[in-house]
């Protein structure tokens, strides 16, 4: 386990004893820091000192309140294809982490055909572009210029903002905040100290509010509806949950049924802000689990992990991993012929409803 991820596993410790608490004490003194800078700069944003700028489209912000595994990509994907079969033209924006191009803005991909390596666009941006053809996707640290080139080089008429609920500086028609319904608010503590993004007071700027991984929680989901509540009574809350549609070979793109892995020896590969859920997802589908390889999300893959997925692949019939995981993989350095692609979808419950209050909200109706 590397640096990164012991840090990880350290403050998403909620019950630490005596000694923890005292080897975490630097980072809580950071986090109450951190809450004051978060604070002021929110102040700056209400107050117009730091000014927020429209682009010529509706613009709506998917975010969260923690630091990832909430579903962001996933329901990215869903919205747009939604607006997609309305008719509208439709344009994420992502800031492209990670990416070596993700400074200045660039279009990865026009909705015709993918313009920029994974690499330069970053892995999640690469994974957009791959699973939405048809929707043009957009990165660059500067929202708001990555914005303007949807405008003006896209014809948008929507943005879906990937990521974007604590981003001020782009002014959005409607802010959409995801809840993890497995691990809703972490430890409690903002970063780095835990890993809350904003104090939970923030959640009032959120009119809709969408409860994920609903299916697979380990909470009361009407005990967290009246917490949300509690800071904001007026949000509409929905739930929604992940459904695993195909696996697909890397090596030739041909899909897998479902129900040819069942009893299969496999090893679940992952670097992702919740892999719980993903070996959940893969639990589902039966599988003899032979190892769980789990890395940092985001993580960059080296040399040993290669050579750690070589020797468990060595092991099993099948290697399965994310979507977004394979934007990273350097295919020449595992056994291709062994992967598989494990693709979901989100449901939403009550989705006609849910799609009426949005536009409502977002001043489309």
């Amino acid at each position: 386990m590397n640096l990164r991820a012991s840090i990880e596993k350290l403050i998403n410790i909620k019950n630490p004893g005596i000694l923890t608490s005292l080897i975490l004490l630097p980072l809580t003194v950071c986090a109450y820091l951190y809450r004051l800078v978060v604070f002021f700069r929110t102040l700056l944003y209400q107050w117009n000192i730091l000014r927020r700028h429209r682009i010529a489209c509706k613009v709506i912000a998917i975010g969260n309140i923690t630091v990832g595994g909430t579903g962001k990509t996933t329901t990215v994907c869903h919205l747009a294809r939604c607006f997609k079969r309305e008719g509208c033209r439709v344009v994420v924006l992502n800031r492209g982490y990670r990416g070596s191009q993700s400074g200045k803005p660039q279009v990865v991909s026009d909705g015709e055909k993918i313009l920029a390596a994974p690499e330069a666009a970053g892995d999640e941006a690469w994974m957009l572009a791959k699973k939405l053809p048809g929707v043009p996707v957009v990165t660059g640290k500067d929202r708001v210029a990555a914005g303007k080139m949807a405008v003006e080089l896209l014809n948008a008429q929507i943005a879906i903002l990937d990521d974007g609920f604590q981003h001020h500086r782009l002014e959005r028609d409607l802010d959409v905040v995801l809840i993890n319904a497995r691990n809703p608010f972490g430890n409690g503590f903002l970063l780095p100290r835990g890993t809350l993004r904003e104090p939970l007071s923030a959640l009032k700027r959120a009119p809709l509010i969408l409860v994920t991984k609903s299916d697979m929680n380990s909470c009361n989901i009407g005990e967290l509806e009246e917490r949300i509540g509690t800071y904001n009574p007026d949000a509409r809350i929905f739930k929604s949950s992940l459904k695993t549609v195909s696996l697909k070979k890397v090596q030739g793109g041909q899909e897998v049924p479902l129900d040819s892995v069942e009893g299969k020896r496999a090893v679940g590969l992952c670097s992702i802000g919740d892999p719980d859920s993903f070996f959940s997802m893969l639990n589902s589908l039966n599988v003899l689990l032979v190892e769980k390889l789990i890395f940092p999300d985001h993580h960059a893959y080296q040399e040993r992990d290669y050579k750690l997925i070589r020797h468990w692949t060595e092991k099993s019939e099948f290697i399965i991993t994310t979507e977004k995981d394979i934007a990273k993989i350097d295919l020449d350095m595992v056994q291709k012929e062994k992967l598989l692609i494990m693709e979901i979808e989100q449901v939403i419950d009550n989705e006609e409803l849910f799609s009426r209050s949005l536009k409502e909200l977002a001043g489309m109706v």
